[in-house]
C-alpha cells in the first residue's frame, strides 16, 4: 500500500508522487535529489516526464497503460501501482498522483490517503480535470 507523502510546494507533486510508487528507502528528499540529474524539460521547452528514466535507472519495469486498465492495479496484489497525469485548464496547470489497489494518493494539500479511484475521477472530471489517456504502471523490482 501506498503511503501519502504530501507536497511541499506548489510545483513538487511530481516529486512526491514518484516516492510514493517507489516506497521505502525512497524518501521525499532521496527522490528530489536524485531529479535534479534529470532534464525536466525538452529542448523545446515542453515538459518532460523526468522519472520515467529515473525508475528505469533504479531498475522499476515500466509500462504504458489504457486510462481504462487502472482499474486492474488490484489483481497484482499490490505488485504494481501507477503514476496517474492530468491537466487542470483552470489553472493552467498539470498534476500527478500516485495510484494503487486501493485507490488514488493525491500529494496535494489537505487530501486524505487513499480515495476510491471511481470517486477521485468522477470529483476531479466535475472540477473540468482532463486526466491523461493512459498512465505509467511500475512493478517494484
Amino acid at each position: 500500500m501506498i503511503i501519502r507523502i504530501p507536497q511541499r510546494t506548489q510545483s513538487d507533486c511530481a516529486i512526491c508522487a514518484v516516492a510514493m510508487v517507489m516506497g521505502a528507502p525512497y524518501s521525499y528528499e532521496r527522490v528530489l535529489a536524485a531529479s535534479t540529474k534529470y532534464p525536466h524539460t525538452t529542448l523545446e521547452g515542453k515538459f518532460f516526464e523526468w522519472w520515467v528514466p529515473y525508475l528505469r535507472d533504479e531498475g522499476f519495469e515500466l509500462m504504458r497503460c489504457r486510462f481504462d486498465g487502472l482499474h486492474a492495479l488490484g489483481q497484482d496484489g499490490g505488485a504494481v501501482v501507477g503514476l496517474l497525469c492530468m491537466d487542470i485548464p483552470h489553472l493552467q496547470w498539470a498534476h500527478i498522483v500516485a495510484v494503487d489497489e486501493f485507490g488514488v494518493v493525491d500529494p496535494a494539500d489537505n487530501a486524505p490517503a487513499h480515495v476510491p479511484l471511481h470517486n477521485y475521477v468522477n470529483m476531479r472530471s466535475v472540477d473540468g480535470v482532463k486526466f491523461h489517456e493512459d498512465w505509467l504502471a511500475v512493478r517494484k523490482a
